[in-house]
């Protein structure tokens, strides 16, 4: 059973005292645990963010503040992704999945999980657009047979292409 985005956020939270680190659960894997524990952000500002994977389920560990979440050079989309914010005043997201479009817009407050794309229906997401409520959001996308497209910042954001059939096989985002 996976563990919500918003428990772990907050615990990490509270483990760092006003810092706030990204932490995976009990049985996390160890390289993403090390990024996101590397990943801290003394602002008390963070996103925290994990990826469902074609073939491989939701990840077993949280990326938080520019660590990656997805794969690279494994030819597997990113589905869906999952979203958990603190100190930001709330995100807006969505994502463009293949052969759906566009999805709505979905927004949440700080602590709250935000979810965007699908499950079990082998689509993939090809774009995000993120929306912060205060300060900037930057987001870097690896896309299938094209790489890291560069970082995009801003209060709002896209990363990814449209209309183009480029699976999104990781991302990587900061507040």
């Amino acid at each position: 059973m996976r563990k919500a985005l918003s428990m772990t956020l907050a615990a990490a939270a509270l483990a760092v005292s006003g810092s706030l680190i990204g932490a995976g659960s009990a049985g996390a894997a160890t390289s993403g645990t090390a990024q996101a524990t590397a990943a801290q952000n003394l602002s008390g500002r963070s996103i925290c963010y994990k990826a469902y994977v074609q073939d491989d389920a939701w990840q077993n560990f949280v990326a938080c503040n520019g660590a990656m979440a997805g794969t690279t050079s494994l030819a597997k989309q990113v589905e869906m992704l999952n979203f958990a914010t603190s100190g930001t005043g709330g995100l807006c997201a969505r994502a463009h999945v293949s052969d759906v479009g566009w999805q709505s817009w979905v927004c949440v407050a700080d602590g709250q999980d935000l979810y965007i794309g699908t499950q079990h229906q082998n689509r993939a997401i090809e774009a995000v657009e993120l929306q912060i409520g205060n300060g900037t959001v930057s987001a870097n996308a690896h896309l299938r047979n094209v790489g890291w497209q560069g970082w995009a910042t801003g209060s709002y954001i896209q990363v990814g292409t449209t209309l183009q059939a480029r699976p999104m096989e990781a991302i990587e985002v900061v507040v």
